[in-house]
């Protein structure tokens, strides 16, 4: 496990497994004109120090995504580093990584316990790369309260009545193992074991002061997905006021 430095925010992002439902690399998927990773990268950019890009071993993934995932890790480094500056002492500049898991379609919690041990914070914001319209002001929230509220190893929101996961900031000291031991353990269920851990869940009250719409929360896990977002993108979106569709990713279990 990577020593965390505690002036250093992680950021990372699940770049998915096999995308059975969609027929391709969900990270590389266009929307606007950008892959959804990029999508992703740029609302995280602002509050974090490093990205972690998680994909299954080279030896799982398909030519395209190998090929695509290494071209957009180079970008997003370039990208990365004109943003931050490196006038940083070498332990504290910036970076973005590509990180494999140990072992190939397990799900998220393969992902979480493979980049929280990589990652060089002490806590690191977690996102799945299906989420393009991630509000940036809700990361950097999520991430000071993160620092604010230092006996806690998780900060979680809940929308629509579901911990989101996949949308949270851990802290690594402590979630690093609380993964790998899950992982071993075969529950592959991210907040299957909270109950364990120190967890802040923040409501939906407080989350709409920052992203209004809950745009953070609409995940594109099918093709009629695309639609919706392209929609959202385009103007064309929801009445005022109205939620904006969803699929269901996260887990009702209260905290």
């Amino acid at each position: 496990m990577t020593r965390a430095h505690p002036a250093l925010r992680s950021a990372v992002i699940l770049a998915g497994g096999r995308s059975s439902r969609i027929g391709a690399p969900k990270a590389l998927l266009e929307l606007a004109g950008e892959p959804l990773l990029r999508h992703v990268a740029r609302a995280l950019a602002p509050a974090c120090d490093e990205l972690i890009v998680v994909a299954a071993p080279e030896s799982a993934q398909a030519e395209e995504l190998r090929d695509g995932l290494a071209h957009e890790v180079r970008l997003l480094a370039r990208r990365w580093r004109a943003l931050h500056g490196t006038a940083r002492p070498d332990r504290l500049r910036p970076r973005v990584r590509l990180v494999h898991d140990a072992r190939p379609h397990l799900g998220p919690v393969s992902g979480l316990a493979s980049a929280l041990a990589a990652a060089r914070g002490a806590i690191a914001f977690v996102a799945a790369c299906d989420i393009p319209f991630l509000a940036p002001a809700l990361v950097a929230a999520l991430l000071a309260r993160a620092e604010a509220a230092a006996d806690s190893d998780v900060v979680v929101p809940r929308w629509n009545g579901y911990l989101e996961p996949l949308l949270t900031v851990y802290r690594t000291s402590t979630m690093a193992a609380h993964y790998a031991r899950q992982l071993a353990e075969s529950e592959l269920r991210p907040t299957a074991r909270l109950a364990l851990v120190r967890v802040d869940v923040v409501d939906e009250r407080e989350i709409v002061q920052l992203d209004p719409g809950g745009r953070s929360f609409v995940n594109l896990n099918a093709r009629e997905d695309f639609a919706a977002a392209r929609a959202l993108v385009e103007g064309a979106a929801t009445a005022p006021g109205s939620p904006p569709a969803r699929s269901r990713r996260g887990s009702s279990a209260g905290a």
